[in-house]
């Protein structure tokens, strides 16, 4: 059998394997499993494969991201859709699939400052937070990275084929699971583990006591990545499990730069930078206008006054000013000039 064949087979096969370092080859994990590999399908899946452009990659590829490989049960293939690059600095956002406004405006803003800031976003293209992160990522001309719960040939859920079709273009979709394979709630799970495994770090933006993104935070708990998560109301359903994380010993994300600082030498290792060649940020009109009206230690509602914009036009001004390093923030309400 060809290469592709047999990591088709293996795949139609479903077999997991907790440590696939112990083998040297595609070839002789086929040779070892091949009571258990199930062939029928193999004409079938490649003929898919070839027409829609997709790539597979498995655990022996050099390709394949070396983070998941130090993960428990690393997923022996990837079927990817669009371009995958896994030298990026990848972090996951996850959440409600219903969240509230205050949840929505939460993933909106974390994911663009994250995006900015250099990360690749990663999450599940569910509706809802995992969605929001994945658009936010997109429009701000970042990389973004979908892992499903399903074969990488169904779109799940149906009204997300737009966000779809955007990350096949602008960044990949990727999947262990083998052509055909429905979105039964037992894979979501295991989808979880990789999207943790991926990542560096993972924020839980809104979600229940129950929520599979606890699932999520647990994984990335036993991968030793750190966990943040927004707090919320204490009377909010939406607000329970991410509270219990925080109550729990996760980072409390206030604001983005709060992640952005705990991997501030990731970041820069990523840009290639050093502090002696570090250039000055590059600031938008808009962003030099607001830096000219800070002067000593101000409040944003001074800072707003001064410039005529809404507070929550300011927020956003002033998240995209402390990321570049211009300022900083003394408290919640309050910013010097760096």
């Amino acid at each position: 059998m060809q290469r592709n064949e047999i990591v088709i087979a293996l795949s139609n096969s479903n077999i997991i394997l907790k440590e696939l370092s112990q083998f040297h080859s595609i070839e002789e994990i086929y040779e070892k499993h091949k009571p258990k590999v199930d062939t029928k399908k193999i004409d079938f899946d490649l003929d898919y494969i070839y027409k829609n452009n997709i790539t597979v990659i498995d655990y022996f590829d050099k390709n394949y991201p070396q983070n998941l490989k130090n993960i428990d049960y690393p997923p022996l293939v990837l079927f990817v859709k669009g371009h995958f690059d896994s030298s990026k600095l990848f972090f996951s956002i996850v959440g409600t699939r219903y969240p509230s406004g205050y949840g929505e405006k939460c993933a909106l803003i974390f994911s663009k400052e994250l995006t900015l800031s250099n990360f690749s976003i990663v999450s599940g293209l569910a509706r809802g937070i995992d969605s929001i992160a994945h658009k936010s990522c997109l429009e701000n001309k970042g990389y973004s990275v979908g892992v499903l719960g399903c074969g990488i040939d169904i779109v799940y859920p149906k009204e997300n084929q737009p966000l779809f079709d955007m990350m096949t273009q602008m960044g990949a979709i990727i999947s262990e699971f083998a052509i055909q394979t429905p979105p039964n709630a037992y894979n979501f799970p295991r989808r979880n583990r990789i999207i943790t495994g991926l990542s560096e770090g993972l924020l839980v933006v809104e979600a229940d006591i129950k929520s599979g993104s606890l699932i999520s935070a647990k994984y990335a708990q036993e991968q030793s990545k750190p966990v943040f998560a927004i707090p919320g109301e204490i009377f909010s359903k939406r607000s329970y499990g991410t509270n219990q994380l925080i109550k729990d010993g996760a980072f409390l994300a206030q604001e983005p730069s709060d992640i952005v600082f705990y991997f501030y030498r990731e970041i820069k290792t990523t840009l290639n930078l050093n502090d002696e060649n570090q250039q000055k940020p590059t600031l938008t009109k808009q962003e030099a206008y607001v830096l000219d009206a800070i002067e000593g230690e101000i409040s944003l509602d001074e800072i707003a006054c001064k410039v005529n914009l809404s507070i929550d036009e300011l927020t956003c001004v002033i998240f995209d000013l402390e990321l570049k390093g211009a300022i900083k923030r003394l408290d919640f309400d309050r910013v010097r000039k760096l």
